[in-house]
């Protein structure tokens, strides 16, 4: 499955090569070649604000032209009910008995 950002870059018939160089060149710390890629490709769907602004200003886009909703909303719902694991130093360091947080409505039960 091509990407929003994949789609674009061929209907523009731009390589992957030339939108780095792009952004190397206006940019003094450009995105990795291989950081790039995985965006490009679908691989990498979290990644820094700052490098999807670099993108978008080069390409002249607004971020919503490239960004997958709807696979970032399922990680993040994904991210949602998983328990986050605390270490535990001491027992006096917890008013409770439980080391694990499930997050559940952005409330935190202990």
């Amino acid at each position: 499955m091509d990407t929003k950002l994949k789609k674009l870059l061929k209907k523009r018939k731009m390589t992957q090569s030339t939108l780095y160089n792009k952004i190397a060149k206006k940019y003094e710390t450009p995105v990795g070649q291989y950081a790039l890629s995985e965006i490009v490709n679908g691989k990498k769907l979290n990644y820094h604000l700052i490098t999807l602004v670099k993108i978008c200003d080069v390409l002249k886009i607004k971020p919503n032209t490239i960004v997958e909703s709807e696979e970032l909303i399922q990680q993040l719902l994904k991210l949602k009910e998983e328990p986050i694991i605390i270490a535990k130093k001491e027992k006096s360091d917890f008013t409770d008995e439980k080391e694990f947080i499930t997050r559940k409505n952005n409330d935190y039960e202990f």
